[in-house]
């Protein structure tokens, strides 16, 4: 994760990505007040400790342990930060600040928001060793959201797409067992722009608190209520995440597109579903060493009996 984390074409992507940077630095400039102390966690290149000094903070602990943090330190000096922002080479979890901080802020975000980066857990333990009673986190919070599809754009079965009752071929061949082996590698999409027939409004999946959370999400079960007839592809996850009161920043695929993409969790079956259906997705992230290891199924659900319960939302994490 470190190494990878270093690649200057990874930061290229995130700092290009004008709707990510914009979204943060509103509200970075809505948040920070002068004189605020403020750490950066996962700071990168430093554009957001760049973004606070901006904005009046009197001091900024940008921590990064990619080899990035070689660059973060050029571009301090560079801008002249040098004695306003301290840069400090190490996992947050090894870090001890010489002060108590108003803000911390952090864009460790992932596709579907915490199931690459363990942002959830970083968070908890910044929040309680760096950050003064009352202090401020970017971001406050974020929902994540599936959506039932089915499209011939893009996903794991374009090399084995078919229509309702047909052998899948490609070239005149099967090349299911192929399309399986991409379930473990094809994990992110670029859903944003391309046609696709949603089968479903999308389903709120999990709220994460920053301000609370301490634990990452665990397996839960997610119904949909099938809108029009179609094949089942997948699903697509995104997440909205309230960086402060006036900002949201999202990665929605009817939304233009943004760095993330979109997860994608792949159904191979591609079985065939009609209004009025429900389905049941059983999901479960099982994160290991910050890493979502994905595993889910598919049911159509029974009809509730009349004096069946509301389903309640998801629990916060």
């Amino acid at each position: 994760m470190k190494d990878s984390f270093g690649s200057p074409y990874l930061h290229e992507r995130m700092l290009l990505d004008k709707i990510r940077c914009d979204a943060y630095r509103e509200a970075i400039q809505g948040t920070v007040k002068p004189g605020d102390v403020v750490v950066d966690l996962g700071a990168g290149t430093g554009l957001l400790s760049f973004f606070a000094a901006q904005a009046g903070a009197r001091h900024v602990y940008a921590i990064e342990m990619s080899g990035i943090a070689e660059v973060a330190a050029e571009l301090i000096e560079a801008n002249g930060f040098r004695d306003r922002i301290t840069l400090i080479r190490k996992t947050s979890k090894k870090v001890r600040l010489p002060e108590r901080c108003d803000v911390l802020v952090t864009e460790t975000l992932s596709s579907f928001c915490f199931d690459t980066e363990n942002t959830i857990e970083f968070v908890a333990d910044a929040r309680e060793r760096f950050l003064k009673p009352g202090g401020r986190i970017i971001p406050q919070s974020a929902d994540t959201f599936l959506l039932p599809f089915s499209s011939d754009a893009f996903g794991v079965d374009r090399v084995a797409a078919t229509g309702p009752g047909e052998r899948p071929a490609f070239y005149d061949l099967d090349y299911r067992p192929f399309a399986k082996k991409l379930l473990n590698e094809y994990r992110v999409v670029r859903a944003s722009g391309e046609p696709l027939l949603a089968l479903s409004q999308p389903a709120l999946c999990y709220h994460i608190d920053f301000h609370k959370g301490t634990r990452n999400p665990g397996k839960t079960f997610v119904p949909f209520r099938i809108t029009v007839d179609g094949r089942l592809d997948g699903f697509l996850g995104w997440f909205e995440a309230r960086l402060c009161e006036s900002v949201t920043l999202n990665n929605s695929p009817y939304l233009p597109h943004t760095h993330w993409g979109q997860l994608y969790l792949p159904v191979t079956e591609q079985p065939q579903y009609h209004a009025g259906q429900t389905l049941l997705l059983c999901l479960d992230p099982n994160i290991v060493a910050g890493e979502a290891q994905w595993s889910y199924a598919v049911q159509i659900a029974a009809p509730e009996p009349s004096n069946s319960m509301p389903r309640r939302d998801p629990k916060p994490f």
